[in-house]
């Protein structure tokens, strides 16, 4: 589990990059590039959703692990 706070702050990362992509769309003049940056959020935010499945995934093991070990 020594992982788990590097994971959340990649999670945290990758949203704030989504957020960041979302303001660039808002401020965008024109419509493709508008829906480029939406684009753009879309894979950070898929990104940092599979980055937090992956670390509860791996919790839930150690949990898991812990249990069974006693």
């Amino acid at each position: 589990m020594a992982h788990d706070k590097k994971d959340a702050t990649d999670t945290d990362r990758y949203r704030t990059f989504a957020q960041s992509c979302l303001k660039l769309a808002l401020s965008a003049t024109d419509q493709p590039t508008r829906a480029m940056f939406i684009s753009m959020a879309q894979a950070w935010n898929s990104l940092a959703d599979r980055n937090l499945s992956a670390t509860t995934q791996a919790a839930l093991e150690d949990f898991d692990q812990r249990q069974l070990n006693g």
